[in-house]
C-alpha cells in the first residue's frame, strides 16, 4: 500500500510515515505489529488526527488493509499499517 493510495482512501485523516513517529509507538510495539501482520509497519495514524476512528477502521477492513491498533502511555489509540 502506498502513501498516495492510503491518503485517497482516508482523505480526512492525517497519515504519517512510521519513521517520522514522534515516540507514541515503541520499538516493542513495532516488533509486535511485525509478528502479528508478518511485515514491518510503514504508516501510523494517531487517534487525535483521525476524523472518525470507527470510520477509518471500517475503511481499512473493507479494503483488506492489514493494520493493528495500540494504545500509548496517554491512553490514546493509534493505528499501524
Amino acid at each position: 500500500m502506498t502513501y498516495t493510495k492510503l491518503s485517497k482512501l482516508l482523505p480526512n485523516d492525517e497519515l504519517h510515515y512510521i519513521e517520522d513517529d514522534n515516540g507514541s509507538s515503541t520499538e516493542e510495539t513495532r516488533k509486535q505489529h511485525t509478528k502479528i501482520l508478518n511485515r514491518k509497519p510503514e504508516f501510523i495514524l494517531y487517534e487525535y488526527t483521525i476524523d472518525n476512528f470507527d470510520d477509518t477502521r471500517h475503511t481499512l477492513r473493507h479494503n483488506n488493509i492489514k493494520h493493528s491498533v495500540y494504545t500509548d502511555q496517554w491512553d490514546l489509540d493509534y493505528i499501524m499499517i
